[in-house]
């Protein structure tokens, strides 16, 4: 063999996207793992917490800890990820304002300036201002309010990819590159999105179009079909963010199978950190809401400070925290597949 022959392959980036190529690994192609140190768990990034057993998820305490950790060696790239969907969000809201304005006749922008006058005095009959919009739903309008709806799910859609793609590098201990990533993110986009815009049909379909037509034919039946419908919202949507998560970074769309095969055993556990960190943006949502709803300006321009400055943050939190949970779960599979390669 040519003395050529003997050296080591060059591993591919990592910023090549292999989306619908080959098996996903969760550690680099070509790469063998490292040794880990005695006494540490092969199966996991040394963290400053115990190690844990394949598929254990980490300790809320250490959950965060974890998430934060990893923000802050990646936040300038995150940074620019959320520079990103605020721009998008930004231009979305331009659309809304004005097929708002379309939508009213033109009076939209003199309208939200009655709720406030330059004394710091506020409309008193806040019923009458409401039935004093004259709606005219032109195709100008639908057109525009559509535009915001689509502009505003994709600028925080690829944020969420991205800054998911680029945590489970930094898991794997791979170079990042931000222009990688995001062109990785923007390929992956159309089919999150189509998949988000089926689920919504399905469980729109199967909740309220089912709950509506049982209403009609036996009101009894209709809201017990209707509690029913908010208590599996209620159980299996915060589970769901595992799944997105999956359809983020895996070469291929997941099938629901694979799923339910990868939470199974840790529902209950999965949905508590899930639901913890919503209620917590929930409340900081609230609290600045509450705190700029004291100020002298109209209440959508509040809304717009919030949803530009303050939620994007809040996702990379929740994309970050969601993607650990992931790589928790994913080292059970890793476990097996290392038992299956041993004895084969």
């Amino acid at each position: 063999m040519a003395e050529s022959d003997k050296r080591p392959r060059s591993v591919p980036p990592p910023s090549q996207d292999d989306d619908e190529t080959g098996m996903w690994s969760p550690l680099p192609p070509g790469r063998p793992r490292p040794a880990p140190p005695p006494g540490s768990n092969p199966e996991r990034p040394q963290w400053h917490h115990r190690p844990l057993a394949p598929g254990e998820l980490r300790r809320i305490p250490d959950l965060i800890r974890d998430s934060l950790s990893l923000i802050g060696r990646r936040w300038r790239p995150f940074g620019e990820f959320v520079l990103i969907g605020v721009a998008g969000y930004l231009v979305a809201f331009v659309m809304l304002f004005l097929g708002l304005n379309a939508l009213f006749g033109g009076k939209f922008f003199s309208k939200i300036s009655e709720l406030t006058d330059p004394t710091g005095g506020t409309v008193f009959d806040f019923e009458a201002w409401l039935r004093s919009f004259d709606v005219t739903p032109t195709t100008t309008a639908i057109v525009l309010l559509f535009a915001f709806a689509f502009l505003c799910c994709l600028g925080f859609l690829v944020q969420d990819i991205a800054i998911s793609r680029m945590a489970l590098d930094d898991l794997r201990g791979r170079p990042t590159h931000f222009g990688d990533t995001l062109t990785a993110s923007v390929r992956r986009m159309p089919k999150v999105f189509g998949l988000s815009v089926l689920i919504g049909l399905v469980m729109g379909l199967a909740g309220c179009g089912l709950g509506v037509l049982l209403l009609l034919l036996a009101e009894p039946l209709g809201i017990v079909w209707m509690l029913a419908y908010l208590a599996a919202i209620v159980v299996f949507f915060p589970l769901l963010a595992i799944y997105f998560v999956m359809a983020y970074v895996e070469p291929r769309i997941p099938s629901p199978r694979r799923w339910w095969r990868l939470i199974r055993g840790r529902k209950a556990a999965i949905w508590g950190r899930v639901m913890l960190l919503g209620f917590a943006a929930n409340i900081v949502g609230l609290g600045l809401g509450a705190g700029l709803g004291a100020l002298p300006l109209p209440a959508l321009y509040g809304d717009l400070f919030i949803n530009a400055v303050i939620f994007p943050l809040i996702f990379v939190l929740g994309a970050v925290f969601h993607l650990l949970i992931y790589a928790d779960l994913l080292t059970r599979e890793e476990s097996a597949s290392a038992e299956i390669e041993s004895l084969g």
